[in-house]
Parts: structure tokens; sequence; C-alpha cells
């Protein structure tokens, strides 16, 4: 029964992910999938070839190692410090400079970004007499709003590249999501703050002027959606990304120790690894046929198409703890069930992507949420704790806006 099989593959796949690299993981599990449906080594082999010579694969990337570079280029020249330095003190509130902080950081994909945020954190929540746990759940949450709707995020572009969708048309479907996240964030971790910041320092021009290279990156990919709309998409984000990366060289004048730094960071061929090994998982499922024969088998027992959508990415988010990893290993298999049951797709995938989100911040694997209990040296329980009802809350608001938009579609 094919819908056994998948159950099976997907059951070794979280195991794996939990003990293995994502690439290793999704690697062997392609490949027993690909036997599992009678594929010979040969055709298996056939189908990684085919994986490498795709075009968009290699686009995409190239445009996820753009990112990381830009990401690294702003950490390791000092650019991003110097972002929050400005910042600091702009706004006399406490709770919106405690908001702003980390998710300027958030700006940023890279793993492990909490631990940049946190000592800024700490400085501002000090003086106020702030828990340190509840400053690590200020750091750790609005760390992560933006991953619902920022285009730099690697998430969203593999999501948007699986399904071929219109970046833009996701972004603006998922900001009511985004707005959630920081209204929830705000109810549960600053509205008890209370006080004002002793200094203030107006250097708003300084600001942004410093984080101009950001700000950039964004308008571009915004533009040329919408003037190269005749372009692959992968062309036009990269392009920006890669003028936002050579600012911020020219700005800081980099040196070549620097440059190799960021060239050699072993997160660089880890994600691209982990990339490429999604893509072949992908592209197993596809020729094995074996995502076709369980949506059928799925369409006849009537299981809910919702259930499935959201249920897959939030608990693959929740045991491994990476937004790669519930996108790289479930959407493959949504896209198919959607396209067989004849839905609008775009609902579905903001309920896969924003519940998938929500498994992630939920689950004890994720590195922002190991470092931010780490420094601010917190019981982990207690913390943790206190992340349930908001992101039950999350899930609450996300499957109401997937109502909505069903009955709008």
């Amino acid at each position: 029964m094919p819908i056994l099989k998948l159950v099976f593959l997907f059951c070794f796949l979280v195991f794996l992910l939990r003990r293995w690299l994502l690439g290793h993981a999704l690697f062997l599990a392609a490949v027993l999938g690909g036997l599992m449906q009678g594929l010979t080594p040969w055709q298996i082999g056939i189908s990684f070839v085919n994986t490498l010579s795709n075009p968009q694969n290699l686009l995409l990337c190239c445009i996820i190692l753009s990112i990381l570079i830009f990401a690294h280029s702003l950490s390791k020249t000092g650019y991003i410090k110097r972002v929050i330095e400005t910042y600091q003190g702009i706004f006399p509130w406490p709770q919106l400079n405690l908001m702003m902080l980390p998710s300027l950081i958030g700006l940023l994909p890279m793993p492990g970004g909490a631990i940049f945020s946190a000592p800024l954190v700490k400085s501002l929540g000090q003086p106020l007499k702030i828990s340190s746990t509840r400053l690590a759940l200020i750091n750790y949450w609005f760390r992560h709003t933006w991953e619902y709707t920022w285009p730099l995020y690697p998430g969203l572009i593999l999501a948007i590249h699986l399904g071929r969708l219109d970046l833009l048309n996701l972004i603006l479907i998922d900001i009511p999501i985004t707005l959630v996240a920081f209204s929830l964030g705000f109810v549960f971790f600053l509205k008890p703050v209370k006080g004002k910041m002793p200094k203030s320092n107006k250097n708003v021009l300084g600001f942004l002027k410093e984080i101009a290279p950001i700000l950039v990156v964004i308008l571009l990919t915004v533009c040329g959606e919408l003037i190269f709309h005749f372009l692959p998409k992968e062309i036009t984000i990269g392009l920006a990304v890669w003028i936002g990366i050579i600012w911020v060289w020219w700005r800081q004048k980099i040196t070549w120790s620097q440059f190799l730094s960021i060239l050699k960071d072993k997160t660089l061929l880890k994600v691209l690894y982990a990339v490429l090994a999604i893509f072949f998982f992908k592209q197993i499922l596809t020729d094995s046929q074996i995502v076709l024969d369980t949506s059928k088998t799925l369409i006849t027992y009537h299981v809910p198409l919702a259930l499935i959508t959201a249920g897959l990415p939030f608990l693959v988010g929740l045991i491994v703890g990476l937004t790669l990893a519930f996108v790289g290993s479930t959407f493959p298999l949504i896209f198919s069930l959607l396209e067989v049951a004849h839905v609008p797709i775009l609902p579905y995938i903001m309920l896969a992507f924003c519940s998938g989100i929500v498994g992630v911040l939920l689950s004890p694997m994720h590195l922002c949420l190991v470092l931010s209990i780490e420094y601010f040296q917190v019981e982990f329980g207690k913390t943790y704790r206190q992340l349930y009802l908001p992101c039950a809350l999350m899930l609450l608001g996300i499957v109401t806006w997937f109502a909505i938009l069903r009955h709008l579609c």
C-alpha cells in the first residue's frame, strides 16, 4: 500500500534527522524511497543526475549561498553590530526597543542568530529589572517574527521554488501571521515591562544609513519582481543580494582575512549540501510515483487535506527544529496532494509553512532556543513552558486565517 510505504519512509527520515545532518538523512531516505518503489540503482542515479542538471535547482542553490554570504558579511565585518549600536536609544520606550533589537537581528537568516541580540537585550533589560527568563523569551520570540514573510529566509525561497509560486503573493498572504506573531509576543512577553530608557539617542539618520544595505536588498527584490517579472525570480533575488554584499564589502573595506573567513564558513557547504539533498528527495518522490499513488489513496479515504497540510510540517518542525527540514521533507508531498485535489494552492501553503514555523518555534532542538537559554542561564523547563500558550494561539490564528482565505478563494 503506497501510503504505508510513505509513512514508513517519513518516520525513517524523522528518525535520521535527529541523529544526522539534514543532507545525509535526505539522501539516504531518497535512495530508500526509490528502492521501496522498485527503482533500480541505475534509475536512482539518473534521478540524481537530473537533480544536479536542473537549472532552477542550481539557481536556487546560488541564491541561498548568496544570502548566507550576505548574512556572514554583515556579521563578520562588524556591520550588524554597528546597526544595533546606532539603533539603541532611538526610542524612549523599553518595550519597543526590546522588540526591535532581536527583530533586527531576525532580518539575517543565520543559524543561532539569537546569540547576537542576546547581549543587547540583556543590557536593555537588566536596568529595568526584567527577569532573565523573560529576557530569554523576548530574545527568542522576536528573533523569529519575520520568518513567515521575510524574503531572505531560505525556507521561504525554497517553498516558492518547490511550488513555483509567486514570492510577493506568498509574502502578502503571510503578512497577517507576522502581525499576529508580533502582537502575541507583545502581550505575553512585553506588556508587563514598565519604565523608560535612561537616555535617548536620536541618531535616526545614522541608523537608517547603517541599515541601508538590508533595505536596498529588500527594495530591489520587490522592484525586481514587479519590473522584471519576465525573468526567473531567482535571478532578480540573486542580483539584489549581491548588490547588498558588494555594498557591505565596499563600506567596510573588507580585508582578505575577513573575505576568506566568510567563504570558508562551514555553514555554506552544509546548507548547499542540504538543499541539493532536498531536491534529490523531491526528484525521487516524483520519479518513483510514490507521491502520486499516496495522493490517490488519501483522496479515496477522504483524509482532510487541511489536516495533512498543517500536521506534517508542524510535526517535522517540532521534532527537528529546522525550517529547511520541514519544507524540504514535506512540501513535495503537499504540493502533489494539492495538485491532485485541484484546490487553491496559496491558502494551503500558508497553512503548511506557518504551521511548520510554529513547530520549529516549539522544538527543543531549535538552536536559537538553546542558545538563548544558555546565555541568560535560565531553567529550560520553566522557559519552554511559557511558549505553549502563545504558540497555541499562533496556530489558532493560522487556522482562522486559512478558513477566511478558503472562503474568499
